[in-house]
């Protein structure tokens, strides 16, 4: 699994295809590594725990997951969640970038695959992952931080229109997004292009935690000469109360390109509507 690349997935029957995709996995998986000696589900999860290298963390959960096929729902869930928490330790507590990485995508495929019933827990472990502190024996440069960033833009995909995995029920916390905030002051063009991904999909952007520092940057985008950076950061605006930020969308619905005045309409519109 290449944990670093964003996985997109288009939102029509992805999950069900998700599923025929991980079946296919295992069967095509060479006879002698299927009749190994077999182990317990509990075994197998020890193991994970104990892992040093991605091979081995993906050897284990490939065979902890051709275990759970034909369990009973509930039991796959109980499981997969016990399975969750290893690898959220892996990705928080590891010295290895290659094995954190590794961690960070095989939860983020669990959110897109709809495995959990409740994804926050994940959307929690991959925001504290882009955010920690880089210490002596655990350092995390730009460019992991980035890699993190573009999971959680993937794990929206489950509440995406048409074919939604997860309800809206479901959705994280406006709150568990408040630390991503702080990374808006590092000056980076691709973790700032990443943030506002991330923070566009939320329902509103009133908390003060995100909106102060946000809306500097999202006036910015609106006076930008970048055509595609104002049309980008119309969603943003419009999910944005602050006289500054309503002022500027409206500006933008007279925009002289007519893709960011359509894009500027519509998400006026989509306010209006809710």
């Amino acid at each position: 699994m290449n944990s670093t690349r964003s996985t997109l997935f288009p939102a029509s029957g992805y999950s069900n295809r998700f599923d025929q995709l991980m079946q296919k996995r295992f069967r095509d998986t060479p006879r002698p590594f299927r009749q190994a000696k077999s182990m317990s589900i509990s075994e197998l999860l020890r193991q994970v725990e104990g892992v040093s290298s991605p091979q081995q963390l993906n050897k284990l959960v490939n065979k902890l997951q051709s275990k759970l096929w034909n369990l009973p729902k509930e039991e796959q869930t109980l499981f997969r969640e016990q399975l969750v928490e290893a690898l959220a330790t892996h990705v928080l507590q590891s010295s290895s970038r290659p094995l954190r990485l590794e961690g960070a995508g095989w939860l983020r495929l669990f959110v897109q695959a709809a495995y959990l019933p409740e994804p926050e827990q994940v959307f929690v472990t991959l925001v504290t992952a882009a955010t920690q502190n880089a210490t002596s024996d655990r350092p995390i440069d730009t460019s992991e931080r980035a890699a993190y960033l573009s999971m959680i833009v993937d794990c929206f995909w489950p509440f995406r229109y048409p074919f939604p995995a997860y309800t809206w029920e479901v959705f994280p916390a406006n709150t568990v997004f408040y630390p991503l905030a702080s990374l808006l002051s590092q000056h980076d063009d691709y973790l700032q292009d990443t943030l506002v991904n991330i923070f566009a999909e939320l329902p509103t952007l009133d908390d003060a935690d995100i909106a102060t520092p946000l809306l500097p940057i999202a006036l910015q985008w609106a006076n930008s000469v970048d055509s595609e950076r104002r049309q980008r950061i119309t969603v943003v605006l419009s999910r944005m109360s602050h006289h500054d930020a309503q002022n500027a969308l409206s500006r933008l619905q007279a925009d002289a390109d007519p893709v960011v005045r359509a894009s500027a309409c519509r998400a006026a519109e989509n306010v209006q509507k809710a």
